[in-house]
């Protein structure tokens, strides 16, 4: 049976008034970009154009080989540190453990964090195992030969100073920044302590999306 044309205009209209919602709906959807200055303000430090990693090649804390090629595929955040210092790490630790837990799902699923030790005279993987137990995140662990960790280090702007392991009882001095390391294995940026930690797992997300 032919339409007829009450019934054409009728169906025109509510074709119009669908594309209007869509457009409306999308819009309202769509997330503003990400403003540099309000991410610094929460301790977050993005780069204009993403850097490449050198070719290292270290040991996870399972004994496995571990090199650049495991940062590819998610997103990633480092922190080089080590399990005997009295302070900045386990704190550090635990702030990242807030952070990834008040994830969503999805956003969770996509990070891996990892602690990269500079203290590789007595963090084995043994040692970088239970340590990390410990917070009960998941969380992976690195260390290595010296060279291989400085390396490392100075490709993602991370200063530390190889200690006196000759002492009892020796600390390791390093910066306290966690770097960003995106799926294609690039070094896009860092996050500054203090960490803000229900601030940052509000960008992270954000951060992340594709």
């Amino acid at each position: 049976m032919a339409m007829s044309g009450v019934q054409k205009t009728v169906l025109v209209t509510v074709a119009a008034i669908a594309l209007v919602l869509g457009a409306v709906v999308a819009k309202v959807n769509r997330q503003a970009p990400l403003d540099r200055d309000v991410l610094s303000n929460s301790g977050i430090f993005l780069f204009d154009s993403p850097r490449s990693l050198p070719s290292v090649e270290l040991q996870s804390s399972t004994g496995d080989t571990w090199t650049e090629q495991d940062l590819v595929g998610q997103w990633d955040l480092l922190f080089f540190g080590y399990t005997f210092c009295p302070d900045i790490c386990p704190t550090t630790m635990a702030d990242l453990r807030t952070v990834a837990e008040a994830l969503p799902p999805a956003a969770r699923e996509r990070l891996s964090v990892t602690m990269v030790s500079v203290d590789p005279e007595r963090d084995t993987p043994q040692q970088l195992s239970e340590y990390l137990a410990y917070f009960k995140a998941g969380f992976k662990g690195v260390t290595g030969e010296p060279t291989q960790l400085a390396t490392l280090a100075q490709a993602l702007s991370v200063a530390y100073i190889p200690p006196d392991t000759s002492e009892e009882n020796y600390l390791v001095d390093h910066s306290g920044q966690v770097v960003m390391v995106n799926p294609e294995g690039q070094y896009v940026g860092f996050i500054r302590p203090p960490f803000k930690t229900d601030e940052l797992s509000l960008w992270l997300p954000r951060i992340m999306s594709p």
